[in-house]
């Protein structure tokens, strides 16, 4: 885990916030990554969005699970050694005391890494909500029902060890090391339009040629440099090594999390949505998020509809969606700034 960052907080704002909070009941929380990042797990934007130069919007999405199931497992597998390893920090533990001596407390999560329930925050109090899902809970890719949870082994299979990643990715051995200006997504849709045009009779499904993959034109050339062989558009993993469904033994597992393109599971945004429908809310946290992301973005906005107060930490400026004047706004590390916010109105133990 890293080392908090110090924190320079305004004394006013920061006695104003306590005794709101004091007089608090209902509290909703909204986190984000940067909740987790003083633990030592990086958020989106720290890696560009990239994992071994694949973009991540591009592997944890459905067109990426169809091209490459085996692509999709190494990045999980990573991540959850990543959060294995990682520790709860502060934060966490500060969220978890809030939720014990507020029994109005609701975390809306979008973190899969567990480190909340870790903490101390139990996944089945009704006072946690993950929305994006967890890391060690794995489905049935086929829809036949089967979850497993908290399931944290490791490998999950032999070709998911630690340290077997396979180069054989999209562009391997592209002329001059030029990585290719295609996607799997751009097959993805290639496909699709092509498949609409010529109807499913006629259209066939192959692996793409030396061209498809082949770099775009740079400015000043005359000719497109092909690769003197066929990329590979997949990991090198068949999927008669992965991990496969024991219930009905026809489909893969996949990571039970919510992947770009997806719809957040139902069952939890009925819940969600029943808490913006009852009674008055008094506080909305919002720590460690951009609020970019639909439908989170709007949670703070529909607190703000129920009467609540908004409470901001981030990082950074930038990352505070539109405040009020009457809004707490601070800036810092959020392994620093919840425990000293909390800690003088009396919800956490020094």
């Amino acid at each position: 885990m890293s080392q908090p960052t110090p924190s320079n907080l305004d004394p006013t704002s920061v006695s104003s916030f306590r005794k709101h909070l004091t007089n608090s009941t209902r509290i909703i929380a909204i986190l984000g990554a940067g909740l987790s990042a003083p633990s030592g797990l990086p958020t989106f934007r720290s890696t560009n969005a990239l994992w071994h130069n694949h973009d991540v919007f591009l592997v944890a999405s459905p067109a990426g699970w169809r091209r490459d199931p085996g692509l999709v497992w190494q990045f999980y597998s990573e991540r959850r050694r990543d959060a294995r390893r990682a520790s709860p920090n502060p934060a966490h533990y500060a969220l978890v005391e809030l939720a014990k001596r507020k029994k109005g407390f609701v975390a809306l999560s979008q973190n899969v890494d567990g480190l909340l329930q870790r903490a101390g925050l139990d996944g089945n109090s009704g006072q946690l909500k993950l929305l994006h899902g967890n890391l060690f809970d794995l489905s049935c890719a086929g829809g036949c029902g089967y979850v497993d949870r908290d399931n944290f082994v490791d490998p999950l299979c032999d070709v998911l060890a630690e340290g077997r990643t396979r180069a054989n990715v999209l562009g391997a051995g592209v002329q001059g090391g030029r990585p290719p200006k295609v996607s799997a997504l751009l097959f993805e849709g290639i496909a699709a339009k092509n498949r609409k045009i010529l109807g499913e009779e006629k259209f066939a499904d192959g692996a793409p040629t030396a061209g498809d993959a082949a770099p775009l034109r740079e400015l000043g050339e005359d000719v497109v440099r092909v690769p003197d062989a066929v990329p590979e558009l997949h990991s090198g993993i068949e999927k008669e090594e992965l991990p496969w469904c024991p219930r009905c033994k026809e489909h893969l597992l996949r990571p039970r999390v919510v992947w770009f393109g997806e719809s957040l599971p139902e069952d939890i945004m009925a819940d969600v949505d029943a808490l913006f429908e009852e009674d008055k809310i008094d506080l909305c946290l919002v720590i460690g998020t951009s609020s970019k992301v639909w439908p989170t973005a709007g949670f703070c906005d529909q607190a703000r509809k129920r009467g609540a107060k908004v409470a901001w930490v981030n990082m950074g400026a930038d990352d505070v969606k539109s405040p009020r004047q009457d809004d707490w706004v601070f800036l810092g590390d959020a392994a620093v700034i919840l425990p000293q916010i909390l800690v003088a109105e009396g919800v956490l133990q020094t």
